[in-house]
């Protein structure tokens, strides 16, 4: 756990970020809703039904989230408001070679909780990678972690570029996002997960930060959907790092906290690329029977059946085959698209949208 004068330097400087990135953009009020018009804002109630124009229920949804801001994200004291229930689907089948089709049956669920206002802050924040840079710098430097650092939340699509400099032994650094911690040194690559890390953050980070966490079964959780979920993770991943600084040096497993990933470091795998084949044509990995995605989703009564069938045309296609060989049609690389995505414009499913469409929708 991290000391108690960390805890308190850190939710300090946490809040302060918040605060200050905290306002009412109207045109990114528009793109937020835009980008999520066909998900759920709340059971029943989808972010395109909203009327954005209406200027009223923009101030006081704007005052909510900032009375949370000042009364519960930070108090210290575990989030006791009902949450919303939901389920993701989880299928268990394997993707087999030479195989088209498949009848899938989803056997289990992931449980899902979410509250709206825990989960549509950065509705009111135009730059939250000015927030995030300032959060995790700050945090760099309290913990005297002495490393260079990369994550997505603040530097882009930099960390795919910075993945192959590593693997070609140019720089060591650490990519981090989240529970998934990517340790470059020498030329090698030492890939860490956290181990149920929903459930470890709030223990790892200590009592200041459980004002966004729940608290059941004697554990604080991290709830589905809050706006602090990445943050949080890789702030207790960088201070298990730091605090196991030894051990991590060893390549030996944090137990029961981080563990090493052998498959991941056999195909030098990082955010849905594998770089062991050429670390500057990192090539797609990996195959899913089902995507977890809200927009796309439907409903389906119980004891029946739905046939669903996916069609592409050539270039698409096209573009799939040359993804798994790490080049585009034009004959580059990956990287070429990735790394110059900003912070602000980092979601993940980035590579998906390259390889579907051809392009980013922005960078």
């Amino acid at each position: 756990m991290l000391p108690t004068k960390l805890q308190e330097e850190l939710i300090s400087i946490k809040k302060s970020a918040f605060m200050k990135a905290l306002k009412i953009d109207k045109k990114h009020i528009l793109k937020y809703q835009k980008e999520r018009e066909r998900r759920s804002v709340l059971p029943g109630l989808k972010w395109g039904q909203l009327d954005m124009d209406d200027n009223h229920m923009v101030s006081e949804w704007f005052n909510i989230i900032k009375d949370y801001a000042e009364n519960y994200y930070f108090s210290g004291h575990h989030f006791d408001t009902p949450l919303n229930f939901g389920g993701r689907q989880r299928e268990s089948q394997k993707v087999e070679r030479g195989q088209t089709h498949y009848d899938l049956e989803v056997e289990r669920t992931r449980v899902v909780q979410f509250h709206p206002a825990l989960s549509t802050p950065f509705l009111f924040m135009p730059n939250k990678a000015q927030m995030y840079d300032d959060v995790i710098t700050a945090a760099l430097d309290v913990m005297d972690f002495n490393e260079h650092f990369i994550t997505p939340l603040r530097d882009g699509g930099s960390c795919y570029g910075a993945m192959s400099e590593g693997l070609k032994g140019n720089e060591d650094s650490i990519i981090m996002l989240g529970d998934d911690a990517n340790i470059l040194r020498g030329g090698k690559h030492y890939a860490y997960d956290g181990v149920n890390w929903e459930s470890q953050v709030g223990t790892i980070l200590g009592p200041a930060f459980h004002g966004t966490k729940t608290y059941f079964g004697g554990i604080s959780h991290v709830p589905s959907g809050v706006w602090d979920t990445s943050l949080d993770g890789t702030l207790a991943n960088m201070w298990c790092l730091k605090a196991n600084a030894d051990k991590i040096a060893a390549g030996e497993n944090i137990e029961g906290i981080l563990e090493r990933e052998p498959a991941d470091e056999e195909v030098a795998f990082m955010l849905g690329l594998r770089y062991v084949d050429d670390p500057d044509y990192p090539r797609l990995q990996g195959l899913k029977l089902s995507v977890d995605k809200p927009d796309a989703s439907r409903i389906l009564p119980a004891g029946r059946n739905v046939e669903v069938v996916a069609k592409y045309d050539e270039d698409t296609i096209t573009r799939w085959y040359l993804g798994y060989k790490g080049t585009t049609i034009d004959g580059g690389s990956l990287l070429d698209f990735l790394e110059p995505i900003t912070p602000e414009n980092f979601r993940g499913g980035e590579i998906q949208e390259l390889v579907q469409q051809g392009e980013l929708s922005s960078t």
